[in-house]
């Protein structure tokens, strides 16, 4: 890419002018925010929890930029954002806290200099990643990343990529796993074939891998595509996925859902079809440019650091030879993916004065300088020294991956750049350097989405939230035994939850435990395999509490705030979001049971098989009872009313009343043990299937009949009424959003309710469903507020 070119292309400059333009309508009022959001996301522009504020993304392919860009970026940082250039999972760098209207200029700046942001966000292909080190690995089969910019630049602005179901991600890996392609829409691992005395360049292909809140491992597609038709294939099943992939129910809609309902095999099939009706069409020829040595300039190297351990540690792990002898590479380790403006411009000038001017981005949210020579190590150690970015350690124990969480992001629940930081230290200060160790990861989301990349961590972490002590508290679930390989991907279980605040001190826990209880060359997946989650569970459970929050207040609060947690800046509000968590707890609860059932067949624990079989239809039972705004304790009555409500009213078949009838049976043998955790199974499924309509309608009604919705004329006078005094959060807010449900558009509903928690979330909560809050009063104790319904 040419670092100097200033005559912008017609159509990216057509493209700034009519973002300049649609921000001119946001300002008059003449496009609503959901239009504008569509229009934005496109170019890469997403919204932040801060009003008026915007993350920018650049779409940098491969992570490879030159110094000169580098400096531009720094450039954008100084004038348009907070100093910090922010970079990505998907080796992009992106700019916080820009403000709307400076946007068309900002992107005349990157386009100035060769760059973009246009298809970074969005449902859009994404970044086509690849290994950082393409090009000059030894280990490679082929530099891959000429394959990668030409999949790009096919890819972008193309007809077919710009409204699809969903974001779509693409990859590319050199030789064993370093490109994770399991995890991909399309994972490309590059691959090589003799054919008549010559060598073929081409890919193995992996389709329809995803990570997010339901991760999976991508599947077989072929051994073998050649280089030739490499744009074709992409295309091939990008075409698939826009044909095939649900564009009304977001939850799921990535390609990984278009395997799950088709098959492997289906949609192997329907990729072959778009292949072949490509057949004949012609396609932009790659470019492979021709290997060479890139011109190093001259330079005197320094003695200074030759008895400095840091120095020593630094070069140690922190560089990595290249198959073109004599060259290394050399990470630079970003402490939460941040680099300031002025960290910027000397990683910029250290390439150009000591290296090739040229910079690549990390997967792993670093940055790495190419084609350095081991006399320059300590000339670049030294001026990452000046700047705090001389740090050992790249790819490490203390390396931690973490999303932006809830400082920007509107999905965030937590701050894991907050808890990043703080095992950041722990790492750093509690495990001096360790070949043992040195191979776990461990890596933070803020939320179940996975941006953190937690499930593939040895050690991974997302946020939640869940009372504790009845104060709502920030969490994190761990998930532990991640790890990947060029094909498989081995996605990390769900252990326990625990308190935010005690993260850190369960994170140090599992690797004191890994330290002294290994077997020798154990890694960590191996042992977390040997040892099982129960182990781990148990491990960790005296973490799960808290001191009352009169005795440590600070415990309850998230990293990086000194006001109490809440969710009320998110998306949802915190009943909407109570509510699904709670459905989604109890449905993982009967999912736990239901194995437990069935290992205990296996096993031949007949009794224990039974138990938990109907502790697994209890906890099926009790997410869809959520949705009538009921709760039980007693499991007998639970399975009663579940009885009357969900299975004579045919929500779930009909065969499920047995359920009740054999509920009281001290029947123990196989036939019957098998019976139960069979209907456990059947049952899990189907209250699954209706939770996902649940999500996709944006409904928590699953009854139909009774009271039908009427078109009714506005009237400012309540016209319907309801007393939920003495009903708990968040089963005051479902109550209400059914009986809304149940009324038509403009019609009036006058709600009573509790102090405290009730009045706080239940009001937010229907505003953020699209309901009018008319009025708000408060009489002895209690608050009444008429609703409009939307």
């Amino acid at each position: 890419m040419d670092a100097k070119v200033v005559n912008i292309p017609e159509i990216v400059r057509r493209e700034i002018e009519e973002f300049a333009a649609e921000v001119e309508r946001l300002n008059r009022g003449e496009v609503s925010d959901d239009d504008f959001k569509r229009f934005r996301l496109q170019q890469g522009i997403y919204g932040q929890r801060q009003e008026n504020q915007q993350m920018v993304r650049t779409k940098l392919p491969q992570g490879q930029i030159t110094a000169e860009q580098l400096d531009t970026l720094a450039d954008f940082a100084d004038k348009y954002s907070n100093k910090i250039l922010h970079v990505t999972t998907r080796q992009d760098i992106q700019f916080h806290y820009v403000n709307v209207n400076d946007v068309p200029e900002a992107m005349t700046l990157l386009a100035e200099k060769g760059m973009t942001t246009r298809e970074a966000c969005g449902n859009t292909v994404r970044n086509v990643t690849a290994c950082h080190k393409a090009g000059t690995c030894s280990a490679e089969l082929f530099d891959v990343v000429p394959y990668g910019r030409a999949v790009t630049d096919f890819l972008l602005r193309k007809q077919i990529t710009q409204n699809l179901p969903r974001k779509f991600k693409i990859s590319l890996g050199g030789c064993k796993g370093c490109g994770l392609s399991p995890m991909h829409d399309i994972g490309l691992n590059a691959a090589v074939r003799e054919e008549n005395g010559q060598t073929i360049r081409g890919f193995k292909v992996l389709i329809g891998g995803g990570l997010g809140s339901s991760p999976r491992t991508a599947q077989h597609f072929t051994d073998f595509v050649s280089a030739d038709d490499l744009l074709r294939l992409c295309e091939s099943v990008v075409a698939v996925f826009d044909k095939h992939g649900d564009k009304k129910n977001r939850n799921k809609a990535r390609l990984k859902y278009v395997l799950d309902r088709l098959g492997s095999e289906k949609v192997n099939e329907l990729v072959e079809e778009e292949f072949k009706k490509r057949e004949g069409q012609k396609y932009p020829k790659i470019e492979i440019p021709d290997p060479s040595i890139p011109s190093i300039p001259a330079f005197a190297s320094t003695s200074e650091f030759d008895n400095d351990p840091e120095f020593k540690s630094w070069a140690a792990r922190n560089t990595l030879e290249q198959k073109q002898k004599g060259f290394f590479n050399v990470q630079i380790k970003l402490a939460l993916g941040d680099m300031g403006s002025d960290q910027a411009r000397a990683i910029s000038s250290a390439s150009s004065q000591f290296a090739a001017g040229k910079i690549v981005m990390t997967v792993n949210q670093n940055v790495m300088i190419p084609w350095v020579k081991k006399e320059a190590f300590a000339n670049i150690f030294g001026e990452l020294k000046k700047i705090g970015l001389h740090k050992a350690g790249t790819e490490e124990i203390s390396d931690i991956t973490c999303c932006p969480g809830s400082e920007t992001c509107n999905l965030g629940i937590t701050a894991s750049r907050g808890l990043s930081a703080e095992l950041n230290k722990e790492m750093e200060n509690g495990f001096p350097l360790s070949d043992d160790l040195s191979h776990i990861s461990i890596k933070a989301s803020g939320c179940p989405n996975s941006c953190g990349q937690h499930h593939i961590a040895s050690i991974g972490l997302h946020g939640g939230a869940k009372k504790i002590n009845g104060v709502l508290t920030p969490h994190y679930e761990i998930f532990l035994g991640g790890r990947t390989t060029e094909d498989k991907m081995t996605f990390g279980l769900p252990v326990i939850k625990i308190p935010a605040k005690n993260s850190p001190s369960a994170v140090r826990k599992i690797i004191d435990d890994y330290k002294e209880a290994k077997q020798e060359d154990e890694s960590f997946g191996d042992f977390f395999d040997r040892k099982g989650k129960s182990y781990f569970r148990t491990l960790l459970d005296p973490f799960t509490a808290l001191k009352s929050i009169e005795e440590t207040p600070f415990a309850y609060i998230d990293y990086g705030s000194d006001k109490k947690f809440s969710l009320e800046d998110r998306g949802q509000g915190e009943c909407a979001g109570a509510v699904t968590d709670m459905i989604e707890d109890r449905l993982s609860e009967a999912e736990r049971a239901q194995f437990q059932s069935k290992l205990s067949i296996e096993k031949g624990n007949l009794a224990e098989s039974v138990d938990h079989g109907k502790r697994s239809v209890v906890a099926s039972a009790r997410a869809l009872l959520v949705t009538e705004g009921m709760d039980f304790t007693d499991d007998l009555e639970c399975m009663e009313k579940f009885h009357s409500l969900i299975i004579d009213m045919e929500i779930v078949e009909a065969r499920f009343e047995k359920l009740l009838k054999r509920f009281g049976e001290k029947t123990v043998d196989k036939e019957t043990a098998q019976w139960w955790s069979d209907n456990a199974l059947d049952l899990l499924e189907q209250c699954k299937q209706i939770n996902d309509r649940l999500h996709s309608e944006k409904t928590l009604r699953i009854r139909t009949g009774g009271e039908e919705s009427s078109a009714a004329p506005e009237s400012s006078a309540p016209s319907q009424s309801m007393d939920l005094l003495g009903v708990k959060c968040p089963f005051n807010y479902v109550k209400a959003k059914l009986k809304l449900e149940t009324m038509g558009s403009g019609q009036i509903l006058e709600i009573t309710l509790d102090d405290g928690e009730p009045i706080h979330n239940v009001p937010k909560s229907l505003r953020n469903d699209g309901h009018e809050i008319l009025s708000q009063t408060e009489e002895d104790g209690h608050h009444r507020i008429v609703v409009k319904k939307a």
